[in-house]
């Protein structure tokens, strides 16, 4: 079929096919089906994609080819905001009849998208691309649409796809476009279209996040389709080493596990491509999110019935901002007081929180003095002053230190 038309067979796909049924359960299987080997590989390849991507509730995830929006329905399980894009309008509609609805939608052409330039944060592709008949201007478009640290996540299928029989059956049937996806010219592709750090996931079905740019994916390429003549000179010249004890560790062992190790994970990358695209280069390095060093003052006895005045001054330590507020409600700082009995022993975890000022860069220090209502009976307690990641987590369970003084209510 021309490549004119297969935009328009995208848009009649689900009618024709009739999969409504799938596209409303996707990835689950719908009752009386047996899906089990497509949803397995659709909720690893979404795993991989929170887990590399690393989504703030805060970001803006733009959720591209998006059929009825089973991505869309999954992040916002985890209380993400996305935005569902796809080419079918009825698509988009079978999204608004799941179980939990998609309601945040648009129909649009991926290779032209509807929106200013810079406003996703991130953006996640799972076997869509690959029916985009211009796949460098989608591309471009994503990272028009990104901002200027914005992440698009890809999984495709790769090498083989496009004569596999599922892919002409497709096209036979309904028209549809199938390629296959091929790592190198699509990681060039990226580049050309703005993305200046992009890699490959090769070991995804693993260890997710280890990753290759273009020049180690082609070394790993050159490594894992070199022949043997060559690479038995290599082993004379380990065996060298051996004979001279310079190869302590085994050498001849470490080259077969390796080769063998690379053609394997090799072989589902290239059929399975994984590929994260960065706009900004990625962090080489990265320490503890939540983390402060805290003092506190709590006198040491207080009249029953009259309020507690504390004072808690937090560096903070971690790689991220402490911000009093956020638009999720997720994730904003404040101060926590947590009440524990003269043993030391949790009795309230929840006792007292007090905003911040202002937003707390990473290496500032913030000092913030309230007002903590006192403990409701006479006795001997102590307090526990900590930082929250409301939503997230209390600094201490993230490995920060907490501090605790005690008090005498008299």
């Amino acid at each position: 079929m021309a490549t004119g038309n297969t935009k328009q067979a995208e848009k009649e796909y689900l009618a024709r096919s009739g999969s409504s049924t799938w596209e409303r359960w996707k990835p689950f299987s719908p009752p009386g089906t047996d899906t089990l080997r497509e949803s397995a590989n659709l909720l690893h390849d979404f795993s991989v994609a929170m887990l590399t991507m690393q989504p703030a509730p805060d970001d803006r995830i733009l959720d591209l080819g998006a059929g009825a929006g089973w991505c869309s329905d999954l992040l916002g399980r985890l209380n993400r905001f996305s935005v569902a894009v796809d080419i079918a309008v009825d698509m988009l509609g079978a999204g608004r009849a799941r179980a939990h609805p998609v309601t945040r939608g648009v129909a649009a052409d991926m290779e032209s998208l509807p929106f200013r330039s810079g406003v996703f944060d991130k953006a996640l592709c799972l076997n869509a691309i690959h029916h985009v008949p211009n796949i460098p201007a989608a591309l471009a478009e994503i990272a028009r649409v990104l901002t200027p640290d914005g992440a698009a996540f890809f999984s495709e299928p790769g090498e083989g796809h496009a004569e596999a029989p599922t892919s002409t059956t497709a096209t036979q049937a309904f028209g549809v476009l199938e390629q296959e996806i091929l790592l190198g010219p699509f990681m060039r592709q990226c580049v050309a279209a703005g993305f200046t750090d992009v890699r490959v996931e090769p070991l995804s079905h693993v260890i997710p996040a280890f990753q290759l740019d273009a020049a180690q994916w082609d070394a790993w390429t050159a490594l894992a389709t070199s022949q043997r003549p060559r690479r038995a000179l290599a082993k004379l010249a380990f065996a060298a080493a051996e004979l001279l004890g310079l190869g302590k560790r085994g050498p001849l062992f470490e080259e077969a596990l390796a080769i063998s190790m690379v053609r394997t994970l090799r072989v589902i990358s290239t059929h399975h491509p994984i590929v994260i695209a960065r706009k900004a280069a990625a962090a080489t390095g990265s320490g503890p999110r939540w983390l402060a060093s805290i003092e506190a003052d709590v006198p040491a006895s207080v009249p029953r019935g009259l309020p507690v005045a504390v004072r808690v001054i937090a560096t903070n330590r971690g790689t991220s901002p402490w911000r009093p507020d956020s638009p999720s409600n997720v994730g904003h700082v404040t101060i926590g007081v947590q009440l524990l009995d003269g043993q030391g022993r949790l009795t309230n975890k929840d006792f007292h929180r007090t905003p911040l000022p202002h937003v707390v860069a990473s290496g500032d220090t913030v000092e913030v003095s309230f007002a903590c209502p006192p403990p409701a009976a006479s006795g001997s307690y102590f307090m526990k002053c900590d930082l929250v990641a409301e939503g997230v987590t209390w600094f201490e369970e993230a490995g920060s230190p907490a501090v605790s003084r005690p008090i005498t209510i008299t």
